[in-house]
């Protein structure tokens, strides 16, 4: 099951898309100085600041909602949220990641 299924892989559509999901100016393909800008910009997914941290402040609760996590410490749900991540990073085209150990995996014995 997918966590996105309305969404189609992001691409890019130029500066004159309407298209709010759609590159505007990041090309991965375009040559620039002899390199692809794929190969200049080398952007990561960030595991805990977009799966994991509650989007809270010292002034309140996490304002996240993340349909996919039962909000449990269960292998299951590690799971799915890494199902979840890898779905949002290939819709990305994002060949990078970035994470903690303990963030990515619960808590064993």
């Amino acid at each position: 099951m997918n966590a996105f299924p309305k969404i189609h892989k992001i691409s890019y559509e130029g500066p004159k898309s309407r298209n709010p999901l759609a590159f505007k100016h990041y090309n991965p393909d375009e040559n620039v100085e002899g390199r692809r800008m794929t190969d200049h910009l080398r952007f990561s997914v960030t595991y805990w600041h977009t799966f994991r941290g509650r989007l809270a402040d010292p002034f309140g609760v996490g304002t996240a909602i993340r349909p996919w996590d039962d909000g449990t410490e269960s292998l299951e749900n590690a799971r799915n949220r890494v199902r979840v991540a890898f779905e949002f990073m290939e819709k990305l085209g994002m060949p990078f990641y970035a994470f903690h150990d303990r963030v990515v995996a619960p808590e064993g014995d």
